[in-house]
């Protein structure tokens, strides 16, 4: 046989190729010659600006302004009811995340640019997240997982959600927000509250849940999350408002007028809102909002609410629904609105192992009611004593000791202090 021929060989040269080229594919490439030798200079061009940006960027920082480390789990923290003594361990001029600031071994705290997850039984920091260009706004933390919302261009619309126990981030997002924002945590929400508007979305993955925009004219003053709903009070100038939106759907249950402002203080056990100025309770039925005066509560009604927050809440030993308030004092409702129990507080509440809840006595004691019947369980002596504890700052749970933001005992005003 002979030489067989290689299919595969190309022509080494343009002539040999030109040979066997059909006319109309050697008129198409004569005609696209020219085209194709800009397209080149075009690519060449703009890898050049290319790499000239990024150059430039990392010259002045644009690309190098996202700092964070990561950690591995903490070492479990038992849950447990506090000792009758607990002393300062840690204090950190930080903020406190909202919702839950301690789970899985971590406080998580934040100030200026940076989250930190800090060690629960050290106050060391395990992780931390900071961005250089943009300040933080808020952050919650909530079913281990931690959002942190950041200021850009006014607005606070840009967030990161980490895992709370190793500070990884987990999803990235802009939000439509805009201008400054208050925000709070419910399980698997997160509401941001804005002077026109309230966003809900969920804190897993950061996607929507429903973002309601207030008529025009009107105000947004207080937005409660409840498993109710979101209970939100409106300021129309000479006219109020409340309106009750789903939790979960982007329904709206009911929108009424109210002859004066109040203030949702209820969405769990049932929905209430509050006259600051009489001290009259109100309850509204869920599907069209019918008010109904259910008590005046006792003592002088406090003010300075803030603007987002988020419904503390827990069942009785008969499975019952118990919801609390701050309202001049602590007051404990029954499912129907009717008042419990309540109990002097100088502080905002919180649940330990969902069976007491615990309020600051003062600057130096701290007392554990039961959910029940709101009696004393115990009294725990903290030293050194708080400064200056505020209806703002709240005491939470840390294995089997207590939190406090704001008043540390370390001599500041504010920042989170931890007692073990």
């Amino acid at each position: 046989m002979g030489d067989v021929p290689d299919v595969n060989q190309r022509p080494s040269t343009t002539a040999e190729r030109a040979v066997g080229e059909p006319a109309v594919l050697k008129t198409y490439r004569q005609r696209t010659r020219r085209a194709n030798t800009i397209y080149a200079g075009v690519l060449a061009i703009i890898v050049i600006v290319t790499f000239v940006a990024v150059k430039l960027a990392y010259a002045h920082g644009e690309l190098n302004k996202v700092s964070f480390r990561t950690a591995p789990a903490a070492a479990p923290m038992p849950a447990g009811t506090p000792g009758s003594t607990l002393r300062l361990a840690w204090h950190t001029a930080d903020n406190a995340a909202g919702g839950t600031p301690f789970q899985d071994g971590v406080v998580v705290t934040w100030a200026g640019h940076t989250v930190n997850g800090r060690d629960a039984r050290t106050g060391e920091v395990r992780w931390h997240y900071t961005r250089a260009d943009e300040t933080i706004c808020s952050v919650v933390q909530q079913d281990s997982s931690t959002i942190a919302i950041y200021r850009r261009k006014g607005n606070c619309d840009e967030v990161t959600g980490f895992v709370t126990a190793t500070g990884e981030p987990k999803f990235y997002r802009t939000l439509y927000d805009n201008g400054n924002t208050q925000s709070a945590s419910l399980s698997n929400v997160v509401m941001t509250v804005g002077s026109n508007f309230v966003h809900e979305f969920d804190n897993a993955g950061g996607l929507d849940r429903w973002n309601w925009t207030a008529p025009a004219g009107c105000t947004v003053t207080r937005a409660l999350a409840g498993t109710l709903g979101t209970l939100i009070a409106l300021d129309c100038g000479s006219t109020h408002q409340l309106v009750l939106r789903d939790l979960i759907q982007d329904i709206t249950r009911f929108s009424v007028e109210t002859p004066t402002a109040l203030v949702p203080i209820a969405a769990a056990a049932f929905v209430g809102a509050l006259d600051p100025v009489t001290g009259t309770l109100y309850r509204y039925s869920q599907d069209k909002g019918v008010a109904k005066a259910v008590t005046r509560l006792p003592g002088a009604p406090a003010t300075g609410y803030p603007r987002a927050a988020a419904a503390l809440s827990t069942t009785d030993s008969a499975q019952q629904p118990v919801e609390f308030a701050l309202a001049g004092k602590l007051v404990a409702f029954f499912g129907d609105g009717s008042v419990r129990w309540t109990a002097a507080a100088t502080s905002a509440p919180n649940l330990i192992a969902d069976a007491f809840v615990a309020v600051a006595d003062g600057a130096a004691q701290v007392r554990l009611h039961r959910v029940t019947g709101g009696q004393v369980q115990l009294t725990t002596t903290i030293s050194p004593a708080l400064q200056s504890p505020g209806s703002q700052s709240h005491l939470f749970a840390v294995g089997s000791g207590l939190g406090f933001t704001g008043g540390g005992g370390s001599g500041s005003d504010s920042g989170v202090s931890v007692y073990a």
